[in-house]
């Protein structure tokens, strides 16, 4: 990963003073070509300097393409690396709920430092993501994340993890904000975090997450699907403590009746 210009991505000034210099030029040679048939050679001589001025101005500095693209490569595989990890397939896959993949940057990190910058496309970024994996069975939820840092490649690592839906009460969204300075002065940023909760008050899985239509129905999907399967997980587990002390009644009613059947055979005796 490239580290150093990633670096520059969320800290360096969105124009310096030789960018605007080498868009000065492109002008010059360009008002130059447009005027006279003589002033023409010069005005493309100028227009070439103006372009090798502005590129080498920009350059070293990755851009919103660069950042995009670096997340999707890390990120891409983590379904197939889920159902290595946890030995489990499409044919356990739950039928109500597909497995799905949330991702985000991490504003609420905890490493030092945390940059933030707003790209040209206007979407607020920080220098950590988080990219994460959900895959349902008829008794689990498997999931499995990777966390990263975009300006320190020390910061990499998975997580995977997996929870019984008896363990779980719901997935919840919270809106917060991230306060900080950019460019000399004061933002702040909306964030969602998503979560599923578990029963002891404990989160089972806590991540910054792009918000959007789809984030709204993973809560909903997630939480119906966790209140669904523990009602047929109980009702299972009731039914084979039925079983179970059924089989015992059974058993002891066959020692009982053996011990009458040979209580009965010492009297005739």
């Amino acid at each position: 990963m490239e580290t150093k210009q990633n670096y520059k991505y969320f800290t360096a000034p969105p124009i310096n003073i030789p960018l605007i210099i080498g868009l000065a030029i492109l002008v010059i040679g360009i008002v130059l070509v447009s005027m006279f048939a003589s002033t023409r050679i010069p005005g493309i001589i100028t227009i070439i300097v103006g372009f090798v001025v502005v590129i080498v101005a920009s350059g070293g500095k990755s851009n919103d393409t660069d950042i995009d693209y670096q997340v999707a490569e890390r990120i891409k595989d983590l379904q197939e690396r889920s159902e290595k990890k946890f030995e489990v397939y499409e044919k356990s896959f739950l039928k109500m709920l597909k497995p799905m993949n949330l991702r985000g940057y991490d504003f609420e990190a905890t490493e030092k430092p945390l940059l933030y910058t707003r790209g040209r496309d206007g979407k607020h970024r920080t220098n950590y993501f988080m990219g994460c994996n959900l895959i349902f069975t008829s008794e689990k939820i498997y999931i499995f994340g990777r966390r990263f840092s975009l300006t320190d490649d020390l910061i990499d690592s998975d997580i995977p993890v997996s929870y019984f839906y008896n363990e779980l009460v719901d997935a919840q969204l919270e809106e917060k904000v991230f306060k900080t300075t950019h460019n000399n002065r004061d933002v702040e940023v909306p964030f969602y975090v998503f979560k599923i909760m578990k029963k002891d008050g404990t989160e089972a899985l806590r991540m910054c997450v792009d918000y959007g239509a789809d984030t709204d129905k993973a809560v909903e999907d997630i939480t119906r699907a966790i209140q669904v399967r523990q009602v047929e997980l109980d009702k299972r587990a009731q039914e084979a403590a039925e079983r179970r002390a059924a089989f015992r009644e059974k058993i002891e009613a066959e020692k009982a009746a053996d011990a009458a059947a040979a209580a009965n055979g010492e009297l005739a005796e």
